[in-house]
């Protein structure tokens, strides 16, 4: 830790360097209060019985507390009463920007090894395994990684669920903003190319009067449709730079199969480098891709199966150890007893899962004190 971030004790040569420096300056409270609240300080933060040399540990406490020790340099240093101790004032400085400097250095290195597809709780939902969806995310956040990813599965196998780690990853891992395209709300008829189109447009904010909005002919055939406004689309997305698409529900009756190639198009087009830097996710899309060259290159999440229980223990254990804290294999195990039953089915079927997500919830927040 560097000097400015710790707390002030006179067992460390600098702070006595620095207590030093503070005796030369004033021989009156009075200025001296003044010279305090230059640095940012309040006078009634201050003790100011006794003499001024009993004063200055408690306020150079105080201001290191304040965060404020490199700012009581500074204006010590451009102090007339300090003339005498500029040089001194200056090297201290420069020692301590060096070590400062250092820190955000080590701290940001830091940030940067975090591997945010490994979290293990988000906006508390828990995530269990799910070792290849985390490898597929960490490839279509990078770079020069893919550009779009699909997730397969029944009704109920947890890839709705997948849509908060998505939005997740892409906002810490490449800054995206996500967008959330669900079919599922269209229950009572069928969504057609061109209303997924306009939700496409409501989530980005586009004008339906804008030039170079995506059109179409609402009495035409939806394949005519659907061609039409692939092509239109994929340019409007193509120039929105890092955005993700999140399409979800394309499992259920309410979607015709243009509409699904449709979607399929476009995440087509995302695997084949022809919307920039935008990415595509498809929840719930079991089939293949119209494309049969960028198909094969789309990496998929297969059906989500049952979790084994060593996966439970080392998940309790995972979230434990993010606040410092260690947990036994017994007292994971006895955890699982305590939620799924003793003793727990091995592995986990993804139904008791399901039916436990909102206690297992509270058991892992609870485990990470948030």
């Amino acid at each position: 830790m560097s000097f400015y971030n710790e707390p002030f004790n006179l067992a460390n040569p600098r702070s006595k360097e620095v207590l030093k420096i503070a005796f030369t300056g004033f021989t009156d409270k009075k200025p001296m209060q003044d010279f305090i609240g230059m640095v940012g300080i309040e006078i009634i933060d201050v003790e100011w019985e006794g003499r001024i040399r009993d004063i200055w540990p408690d306020a150079l406490e105080t201001i290191a507390k304040a965060g404020k020790l490199r700012q009581f340099l500074t204006t010590a240093r451009d102090d007339m009463n300090y003339t005498a101790m500029r040089e001194r004032i200056e090297n201290l400085i420069a020692v301590c920007d060096q070590e400062a400097e250092i820190e955000r250095a080590d701290l940001q290195r830091a940030e940067r090894v975090v591997d945010h597809t490994k979290a293990t709780i988000v906006g508390r939902r828990p995530f269990v395994n799910r070792v290849t969806l985390r490898d597929n995310l960490k490839s279509l956040f990078d770079e020069n990684g893919d550009r779009a990813m699909i997730v397969q599965g029944p009704p109920s196998s947890g890839r709705s669920y997948t849509w908060v780690l998505v939005s997740y990853v892409a906002k810490k891992v490449g800054g995206f903003d996500t967008k959330l395209i669900d079919l599922s709300r269209f229950k009572d008829t069928q969504a057609t190319p061109v209303d997924v189109a306009r939700m496409i447009a409501a989530a980005f904010g586009w004008q339906t009067s804008h030039k170079d909005e995506p059109q179409a002919d609402e009495t035409a055939m939806d394949i005519t449709n659907a061609r039409v406004l692939s092509l239109a689309l994929i340019k409007r997305l193509s120039e929105l730079g890092k955005v993700c698409l999140v399409f979800d529900g394309l499992d259920g009756a309410n979607l015709a199969d243009p509409t699904l190639d449709f979607i399929g198009d476009i995440a087509a087009a995302a695997g084949n480098d022809e919307l920039g830097d935008c990415r595509v996710v498809l929840l719930a899309f079991n089939r293949a891709l119209n494309n049969p060259i960028v198909d094969p290159y789309v990496p998929r999440e297969p059906t989500i199966a049952s979790i084994p229980l060593n996966e439970i223990i080392t998940f309790f254990q995972d979230v434990a150890a993010e606040r410092g804290a260690e947990l036994t294999d017994e007292q994971a195990k006895a955890l699982a007893n305590k939620l799924f039953g003793k003793p727990p089915p091995d592995p986990l079927p993804m139904s008791l899962m399901r039916v436990k997500a909102a206690e297992l919830s509270t058991a892992a927040c609870s485990l990470r004190g948030s």
